[in-house]
């Protein structure tokens, strides 16, 4: 049986700002490791890791993934794109003739909270709703749009305007319209938004992993957002790991 969607988890070495991040533990159980096994408990495609390092590749096959291909190191230095990553597995695929899926999932190994559901509400969502390219997670925002000033010798408001309104137009914070943000954590895109750009073989190509300009949403947990770039982060994750349970 032919598969609708493939699931692409990126877990490259040379972490800059935490040494060999994607293997480090929150709660006992490394990131890859979770994201792995997030992945494979979703059930809705197969599992596929993208790295340049043995060790990576080694334990990913262990936990039932596929590592099909150590990335090139011109795919995966510290400025490399996510979406050169992306095109090269797909690129792969196209040269093995292997099949390609409708859709493909790219879920970063540094969000460690999302959740099954998540992913699974996602692919439903996209499935359902066939005029749309792609899918993005997205949260609450813990910063409101009207909070944000410009300086100069003095502070100035009402620099957004968001949902027709401004930061003078409210005495109080509760009264605020809602406001949301965009979370890496979770995306679904459908295949031929990436043939668009498959011949795009530069390392440091800039276009987005998804497309901005025809995409659903699916609001995720803030928890689910959280993603682990520094020391304070992967410490704060430790801290809240029964929050997330």
């Amino acid at each position: 049986m032919k598969r609708k969607l493939y699931i692409l988890i990126p877990a490259r070495s040379g972490s800059t700002r935490i040494k060999n991040k994607n293997l480090k533990p929150v709660g006992g159980v490394t990131l890859l490791e979770r994201k792995i096994n997030t992945a494979i408990k979703s059930k809705i495609g197969k599992v596929f890791v993208s790295t340049n390092c043995k060790k990576i590749a080694k334990i990913s096959k262990s936990l039932g993934a596929e590592v099909p291909f150590l990335r090139p190191k011109v795919y995966s230095n510290s400025k490399s794109s996510t979406i050169s990553c992306v095109l090269h597995f797909i690129r792969f695929l196209n040269q093995k003739k292997i099949h390609l899926p409708e859709y493909l999932a790219v879920l970063p190994v540094t969000n460690p909270f999302l959740k099954v559901s998540s992913i699974k509400s996602a692919f439903y969502k996209i499935q359902k709703e066939k005029k749309y390219n792609s899918i993005i997670s997205y949260r609450k925002s813990s910063e409101h749009p009207f909070l944000f000033v410009k300086k100069n010798k003095k502070l100035f408001f009402d620099i957004i305007k968001y949902e027709g309104y401004k930061y003078s137009d409210f005495e109080r914070t509760q009264d605020w319209p809602e406001a949301y943000i965009a979370s890496p954590a979770l995306k679904i895109s459908k295949i031929q938004y990436f043939n668009k750009f498959i011949k795009n073989k530069n390392p440091y190509f800039n276009e987005k992993t998804f497309d901005y300009k025809n995409c659903l949403g699916l609001k995720i947990k803030n928890i689910e957002s959280i993603d682990i770039n520094d020391q304070f982060d992967l410490n704060f994750a430790n801290k809240i790991i029964d929050l997330a349970r």
